[in-house]
């Protein structure tokens, strides 16, 4: 009897996973529909306000070179950089000496020395920079992006068009190496996933997201909520700003600009454990059971299949009596239905594929990495990015 129970169970459970990935093929369809890539800008009839593009640079010698040579060449009219060097030990203060030199756009380089206390790094050097920047718009991006050559004029002509005064946009996650393949994707649609671009954008909601890769905002909106000092002690200090500011009524939105920039985030699996637990810490406010709801989420839904099956080909293999034939098959079709969406969705992220038969690598990757989380929290350990602790 408590043999069948189990058997009902499993089957049961298998049966409820396969349901959720069928939901989320719908979801992906409806996510496509409903958060389309925002237009490339027609030509002609935008406003010609200035744009200060502010990139807070800390040891970029790898990627600021890239990223500077696309924002030199943008085909909005009216704009200025500003970089700010903030306490680099390598070569990126050279770097930007040189393209100063050949910078055809006005170029303003700000170096910073010291950290004051009760600052995070990246919001002091935002904070500095929109000090000594003459936009009316301030776009805030980082180092490790390349923009097209439209990206600046795109973006501003979605924000007048949709009388936005805070405009975020969700990057083209680059990918090169086995982790980033692995597991970049997952982690990025899992945010899809868990926040909802519907509500985002929704008058009056209070879900607020914000991604500081790409931040367009009216200046005299951001003066006027005090900008980065007044969120900064944050260490997610996109989303705390996001949220001042909509609370103060401007508009805020979030949108796909997947046709118009590109970012590679981390380039190994420190890198990763160490930029996405920063980013769980804070995002779900330390909230452990929060945390450990979406580590349920990877076990029941991502892993469980797989080990099932597993399990029931072990058995199978050993000639043991004890194999399932019908959990055995269902566990097989539950996990290729799941590897199948995993490979239509890595395609609509322009990631490899061929990474979907590691889902269950993945998920494990995830699963540990929102544990970490759940450990710093517990243990009150600090958070280090840049080379800072928070």
């Amino acid at each position: 009897m408590v043999i069948l129970s189990l058997r009902t169970l499993v089957l049961a459970a298998l049966a409820v996973i396969f349901l959720e990935w069928v939901r989320r093929v719908f979801w992906m369809r409806r996510f496509r529909t409903q958060n389309p890539p925002i237009p490339r800008p027609a030509s002609g009839g935008l406003s010609h306000e200035k744009v200060s593009i502010i990139i807070p640079a800390r040891d970029e010698e790898k990627n600021i070179g890239n990223c500077l040579s696309h924002l030199m060449k943008q085909d909005y009219p009216n704009y200025e950089i500003l970089v700010v060097d903030d306490r680099s030990s390598d070569r990126t203060p050279h770097l930007l000496e040189n393209f100063k030199r050949l910078s055809p756009v006005p170029f303003k380089i700000i170096r910073i020395e010291k950290l004051p206390p009760g600052w995070t790094g990246k919001n002091h050097a935002m904070h500095v920079a929109s000090k000594a920047a003459t936009g009316d718009w301030l776009l805030f991006t980082d180092a490790d992006t390349t923009h097209a050559s439209d990206s600046v004029r795109a973006a501003l002509q979605e924000a007048l068009s949709r009388k936005a005064d805070f405009l975020t946009l969700a990057p083209q996650v680059e990918c090169r190496s086995f982790w980033e393949h692995t597991v970049q994707p997952l982690a990025v649609s899992s945010l899809a996933l868990w926040f909802k671009a519907t509500e985002l954008n929704e008058e009056g909601s209070g879900t607020v997201l914000a991604n500081g890769q790409f931040i367009l905002v009216k200046k005299n909106i951001y003066e006027a909520i005090g900008g980065n000092e007044s969120v900064k002690t944050e260490v997610i200090e996109d989303v705390e700003l996001a949220k001042k500011i909509k609370a103060a009524g401007s508009r805020v939105l979030f949108l796909n600009g997947t046709e118009i920039y590109s970012t590679r985030m981390y380039t190994s699996l420190a890198q990763i454990f160490k930029g996405w637990t920063r980013i769980f810490i804070h995002l779900f406010e330390k909230k452990i059971p929060l945390i450990l709801h979406k580590v349920f989420l990877f076990i029941f839904f991502s892993l469980l299949p797989f080990a099932v099956l597993s399990y029931e080909k072990f058995l199978w293999l050993s000639g043991s009596s004890s194999f399932d034939a019908a959990i055995f098959t269902l566990s097989a079709v539950v996990c290729s239905w799941i590897v199948l969406v995993r490979f239509i969705g890595n395609r609509l992220l322009k990631a490899n594929p061929w990474y979907a038969f590691l889902h269950p690598l993945g998920s494990a990757v995830m699963a540990w990495l929102l544990l970490v989380c759940v450990g710093r929290i517990l243990s009150g350990g600090r958070s280090e990015w840049r080379g800072d602790r928070y």
